[in-house]
């Protein structure tokens, strides 16, 4: 089992590697306060929303078990994330700016979006027929949509469609 899996982590693309390096780097910075501006803010959760959308996509097609799966990954992490308050301490500074407090969040929801690209292309380079399975891209893809609806529960209270983020509660 360990030379299974050594093979394959020998065999994956270098680039690979360094987008991970990248997202760890992205991730860690986000878990110190800062002040940042509304479209920085909004960048995150775009970009990581559509690259999920475009690893479901990707790896399955356009099927009825894929992108309607995803929205409604997407939709349970949006109701899951604003069930729980999420974000907390994000506050707006004027000028566009806003204060968001350190948050391990960005970082763990990333990796589980790299992970579950890097898995199922991995379970498909071993088992390419599951790629034609609608079972396994349907829960694939509901798994895709989860952390980008995590992600763009983020924005919505910097796009004024929320209501402001509750405070962190008191230790």
């Amino acid at each position: 089992m360990t030379h299974f899996i050594l093979t394959i982590v020998v065999h994956t693309p270098r680039w690979v590697w360094a987008l991970l390096a990248a997202l760890i780097a992205s991730g860690l910075r986000q878990t110190h306060d800062q002040v940042v501006s509304k479209p920085r803010l909004l960048i995150q959760p775009a970009l990581l929303g559509l690259l999920s959308l475009a690893g479901a996509s990707a790896t399955f097609g356009l099927h009825l078990s894929v992108q309607p799966m995803w929205l409604v990954g997407g939709v349970v992490g949006l109701a899951i994330s604003r069930s729980l308050g999420l974000p907390r301490r994000l506050r707006p500074m004027g000028s566009g700016r806003f204060a968001v407090a350190g948050s391990w969040v960005p970082l763990i929801l990333t990796m589980s979006i790299f992970a579950l690209r890097y898995l199922s292309s991995a379970t498909l380079a071993i088992e390419p027929q599951l790629a034609g399975d609608p079972a396994f891209a349907a829960a694939t893809s509901l798994l895709y949509g989860l952390p980008a609806g995590l992600f763009a529960a983020r924005a919505l209270p910097v796009l004024g469609l929320a209501g402001p983020a509750l405070p962190e509660p008191a230790v």
